[in-house]
């Protein structure tokens, strides 16, 4: 296809794809750079360059977050990328300030309420925060595992045994193989 027209984004996607599965990293690379330059406005490919930058630790990933951001910037996903990677970065007030614009955008994203949480807990230390965020959270999504653990380790924070065990056992009853819930649990009986 790419000798018919040198031009057809599908198909530099395709062999970045193709590249990907086959653990070509860097030749991925290439052509999801190439798919960019054929359209300046193809933002899955900037999320699939930030996606690979970030797999390898290199805190680039969060311009090419930035440029999927800028043609998308009401997609709650694409928000949620260019966040995710700022909070791993230890940029924990730029993320902040991405997920709510996020939860503004989408009052659903129950993620980013979960995020906001794991920022006030463990960047700022403040367990009452963080609780409020994940029951945020947990009222738009009640099966969400991670919310129900991370609950748990804040009443274990605050010495509160009976709620961190209920709460570990709320994320058990979703996911019984959940490991660090089970963990925590065993640690606390």
């Amino acid at each position: 296809a790419l000798r018919v027209d040198p031009k057809y984004r599908a198909a530099s996607v395709m062999k970045g794809s193709n590249y990907l599965f086959l653990g070509k990293k860097d030749l991925a690379k290439s052509s999801y750079e190439t798919a960019v330059q054929q359209d300046p406005t193809f933002y899955e490919a900037y999320l699939m360059l930030g996606s690979l930058y970030q797999s390898e630790n290199d805190k680039i990933c969060i311009e090419y977050y930035k440029t999927a951001v800028q043609i998308q910037p009401k997609n709650p996903e694409v928000l949620f990328s260019l966040a995710y990677a700022e909070q791993i970065f230890d940029e924990p007030e730029n993320a902040l300030e991405i997920y709510r614009q996020m939860i503004r955008v989408d009052t659903s994203f129950y993620q980013a309420l979960n995020q906001i949480g794991v920022i006030k807990q463990y960047n700022y230390k403040d367990l009452d925060s963080a609780i409020y965020y994940y029951n945020s959270a947990l009222q738009t999504e009640p099966r969400f595992v991670e919310a129900w653990h991370n609950l748990g380790t804040c009443y274990e924070g605050q010495g509160n045994v009976t709620r961190a065990l209920q709460s570990y056992a709320k994320a058990l009853k979703y996911n019984p193989e959940f490991k660090l819930s089970r963990d925590r649990a065993n640690a606390l009986k």
